[in-house]
């Protein structure tokens, strides 16, 4: 399996040679691994004797995907999150322009509030949502920014494309985002993006408190603790942090 990994990320075709190397053993033991590998159909023999990732592997990934579930995947690492902070904990996924609740766990410390599950909010003006954005391409803010009007939610909202664009900056360098009655009056958020296999910002977690807790509450702790939830998550989706 090591040896598959290995492979897998080589930006070239590997040698029985190089695997050698690489794994401190003989040629012959590196030819009966790679053998192993090409026979059961995860690996591709060129002409030349060199071995790349087979197309059997793109059909199980595929297969994976389909059975992944994300709630039930994150699920524990919310729970774990709720349990460190005691505070009100989401998990959005992103669907077009807008986040979805896909679950909400309240902890001992949790404010009423109007989330629930598959109710759809706003990314701009929420912690989750300002993850989320920060980590898109480009052109995909770009677009969104074309698209959706950013309106007044909370006192500290801001409506302000290009200031919004210079926050979501520094957003995407400190790995976190900050709703501080952006969305809500009363309500402080911290949230953290979740990425797929494939880098792609998908998803985010974020806790909920209020104002005044927020004061009472070293908030870069708390924020790694969302961070550390959310790369947990990522991983599982099979994310590599370059």
């Amino acid at each position: 399996m090591a040896i598959l990994d290995y492979i897998v990320n080589s930006p070239t075709p590997v040698s029985a040679t190089e695997i050698a190397r690489e794994f401190e053993m003989s040629i012959s033991n590196a030819y009966k691994y790679l053998d192993d590998l090409y026979r059961g159909e995860l690996l591709t023999k060129n002409k030349d004797r060199t071995y790349i990732p087979s197309f059997k592997l793109v059909e199980y990934g595929s297969i994976i995907l389909k059975k992944i579930n994300l709630r039930d995947l994150a699920q524990p690492h919310l729970v774990d999150l709720m349990v460190k902070t005691g505070q009100t904990v989401h998990l959005v996924v992103k669907d077009g322009n807008e986040g979805v609740y896909i679950e909400k766990i309240e902890g001992p410390h949790s404010l009423p509030m109007m989330s629930k599950i598959g109710m759809r909010m706003n990314l701009y003006a929420t912690g989750f949502g300002k993850a989320i954005l920060a980590n898109l391409s480009e052109q995909e803010l770009d677009e969104y920014l074309k698209t959706v009007k950013l309106e007044k939610r909370g006192k500290n909202t801001v409506t302000d494309p290009l200031k919004l664009k210079k926050q979501l900056n520094e957003i995407k360098k400190i790995g976190y985002a900050i709703d501080n009655e952006e969305n809500e009056n009363g309500i402080f958020c911290i949230g953290a993006p979740i990425f797929n296999y494939d880098n792609q910002v998908i998803a985010a977690v974020s806790i909920s408190m209020s104002t005044s807790q927020a004061k009472e509450t070293n908030v870069e702790k708390y924020a790694n603790y969302v961070m550390d939830c959310t790369k947990k998550i990522s991983r599982l989706l099979g994310f590599k942090n370059k």
